[in-house]
């Protein structure tokens, strides 16, 4: 392993869910981060695990000692994250986080599984660039909401029963930093209407909301808002190649983010670590909303 701090370039094709970005070849500059154990034991529950971020957070969570559910719509994507984990403490649940009683149910089995449940991650989310082009703008709005702002509102009214009967617990909600700052308007990604900013926008209000409330019962609540990050939603921007270069010079660091580095702050945000943080919409952008 390469010494800490370290950056290490990696070319190589990506054949797994988790790294399909679009972009078939690339560098992928990332820092080994080092293994503290500080999840050790911590029953985690993480929904969108399939791919992208979700993936690296369950990958992530297990390295550092934790207990991990995956739970995801996509039962091939979780049947190859089993396989890959076989002989780790890893269990997989296909789950629809836009059903109220499966968010109840899956949260229902961990705690029979386990007898608590101490971080859920709420990774899952769509973007409208997914759906059929015949669907109007007010069926792409209810798509999106009901995954990315009903989903996680959903999970978190579960988790939270869970939580404040074994007192306390920690939650890291994915936004974005689309939910802080709109789209440029020289980029071709909103009309105005894209329901993607709306929903983390509403993400990072019920995060506030929540922090807030749930803090005097020692239940933490935090977003993480990515900038853009190498995932399958992000596939049709990078195989554009204009405008993957766009958005590249609209971050500072001048590259997008690895689904890794994500993964890296959701993990302290989980972790005892960050035991004064709560309310906070994380910026995880390489100076994107700064500049």
């Amino acid at each position: 392993m390469p010494a800490i701090g370290t950056v290490v370039a990696i070319t190589r094709n990506f054949p797994d869910r988790s790294m399909r970005s679009g972009a078939r070849l690339r560098l992928r500059f990332l820092r080994e981060p080092p293994v503290t154990q500080r999840l050790n034991d911590k029953v985690t529950l993480v929904t969108g695990a399939a791919s992208g971020i979700g993936r690296a957070t369950v990958m992530r969570f297990l390295e550092e000692g934790a207990r991990v559910v995956a739970g995801d719509v996509d039962r091939e994507g979780l049947d190859e994250l089993a396989k890959e984990c076989r002989d780790r403490p890893l269990s997989t649940q296909v789950v629809d986080v836009g059903e109220r009683v499966q968010c109840e149910g899956l949260v229902a089995d961990v705690l029979v599984g386990a007898g608590r449940l101490d971080v859920l991650v709420n990774s899952a989310g769509i973007t409208s660039r997914g759906l059929e082009e015949t669907l109007d703008y007010e069926e792409k709005w209810d798509a999106v909401l009901r995954i990315n702002m009903k989903g996680t509102l959903m999970m978190c009214h579960a988790a939270v029963d869970a939580m404040r009967q074994q007192g306390g617990g920690a939650i890291v909600n994915l936004a974005s930093i689309m939910g802080l700052i709109s789209y440029h308007p020289d980029l071709p990604l909103s009309d105005g209407f894209n329901p993607y900013p709306h929903s983390k926008g509403g993400v990072i209000q019920i995060t506030r909301d929540l922090g807030v409330r749930l803090a005097p019962e020692k239940i933490r609540v935090n977003a993480v808002c990515p900038g853009f990050v190498y995932t399958a939603l992000t596939a049709g921007l990078a195989e554009s190649p204009d405008l993957h270069q766009q958005l590249i010079r609209r971050h500072p660091m001048g590259r997008f983010a690895e689904p890794e580095e994500i993964a890296s702050v959701i993990g302290f945000l989980a972790s005892d670590e960050a035991s004064f943080v709560t309310a906070a919409a994380w910026t995880v952008d390489g100076g994107y909303t700064a500049s």
